[in-house]
Formats: structure tokens, C-alpha cells, sequence
């Protein structure tokens, strides 16, 4: 997400504010219900790109000839709390490289992230960034290629886990909580389950913003 996007969903999330206190001032409450709902879709979609930006902003990664350093961001994660860390790890350290798909179902909506954590051979982890909105149209694809290049040089795998499905909470806000990193992949009929289910999320917040659009120029 660019700067742009968190300004522009920031700047609806406020205008969507007075546009229900409108709707209310004239005595439409069933409308206003209905705004009020669609507004805190957007404000959850606000936060989840102000965290996506903020995650990545200052998050670097140097390939050395015999080391990799990682300036890794405090908020790299939507879902697992991660401090700030800055690291250089030989490759000859490197003994593996894992990724899974994390499903977060909230409300009957599904968020669906993709981490990557390194693995040294002192048994110590790095969690290093992750993939987001995966299984739909904004699924993003910034790292695959540069964690295949890490594994390339360290000559290690990078192991596929699967999917798990975690806690999603209140709209993945509140309340979620990441299923240990050792939990078994889900059965393969539940995975494309929820991947339908996080491509329907995702279509569901494009309808919810044309619908917000219409009915502001209906009642504008």
C-alpha cells in the first residue's frame, strides 16, 4: 500500500463519519445503520493498510557475499507481534527457510497472510515479513523472489508448512492470535475453502465501496 492509499481510505473513513451523522440528522436510521456498518469496513480496511505501509517502511534486506543483514520493521506482521530487529546472519547460519498460509476468519470474512520465517542452525527464528491479502486481486508478491535468493546462497530449502487457520477476532483488530508456528497443516478440502472464502472477502469490500458511493450520491 502506498502513502497515498492510507491518506485516501483515511480521508473516507472521516468523511463516512459526517456522512452518518447526516443520514442521521434526517431521521433515516435504517440508512444510517447500513453506512455505519460499511464505514467500519472501511476503517478496518484503513488500519490494515496503515499497518501494511508502516510494516514495510524502513524494512530492507542486504545480500552480502557471505551474509545477509535484515532491517526488520516493528509491525511486519498484521497478525504476530514483532519487535524491531536489525541482524546479520551468515549464510552458513541459515538452516532453513519456512512459509505457510494463515488464514484469519472474522464475521464471515477471511483475511489470509503468508509469513516467512528463517531458521538458524543455533535453533533461534527469524520472523523476516510477510505476504498479505493473499487469494485476492490485492494479494501482493514482494519477497518470494528475494527469499528464494537467500535460500539459494545459504543452500537450504524453503519449506512450504501448508495452511492454518488462526484467530481472526473483531475484524482482525482485536482479540486475534497466530496457531503455533509447529501446528499441522489443515486438510486440503478446508485450504481451498478458505481461499474461496478470502477471494469472496475480498469482493465483498469492492461492492461494499461502490454501494457507499451510490448511496452518498443518492442522499449527497
Amino acid at each position: 500500500m502506498s502513502l497515498f492509499s492510507v491518506a485516501l481510505l483515511g480521508g473516507v473513513s472521516v468523511g463516512m463519519f459526517g456522512f452518518v451523522a447526516l443520514i442521521l440528522a434526517a431521521d433515516q436510521w435504517p440508512v444510517a445503520i447500513v453506512i455505519a456498518l460499511c464505514t467500519a469496513v472501511i476503517l478496518v480496511l484503513t488500519r490494515y493498510s496503515a499497518r501494511d505501509l508502516q510494516g514495510k517502511w524502513g524494512l530492507r534486506v542486504v545480500l552480502g557475499r557471505d551474509a545477509a543483514e535484515f532491517f526488520l520493521p516493528k509491525n511486519r506482521s498484521l497478525i504476530h507481534a514483532m519487535p524491531k530487529q536489525h541482524v546479520i546472519v551468515p549464510y552458513s547460519d541459515i538452516a532453513a527457510i519456512e512459509t505457510r498460509l494463515e488464514a484469519y476468519p472474522s464475521f464471515g470474512m477471511l483475511n489470509m497472510q503468508k509469513p516467512y520465517v528463517l531458521h538458524r542452525h543455533d535453533n533461534s527464528d527469524i520472523f523476516l515479513f510477510e505476504e498479505r491479502a493473499i487469494g485476492s486481486n490485492l494479494q501482493s508478491s514482494f519477497f518470494g523472489g528475494l527469499v528464494d535468493e537467500i535460500a539459494k546462497r545459504a543452500g537450504v530449502q524453503v519449506r512450504d508448512l501448508g495452511m492454518i487457520e488462526g484467530r481472526g477476532g473483531v475484524l482482525g483488530v482485536l482479540h486475534t492470535h497466530a496457531a503455533d508456528w509447529a501446528a499441522p497443516a489443515l486438510p486440503v478440502a478446508r485450504q481451498k475453502r478458505l481461499l474461496r472464502r478470502a477471494a469472496h472477502t475480498a469482493a465483498l469490500a469492492f461492492l461494499l465501496l461502490n454501494l457507499i458511493y451510490i448511496l452518498r450520491v443518492f442522499f449527497g
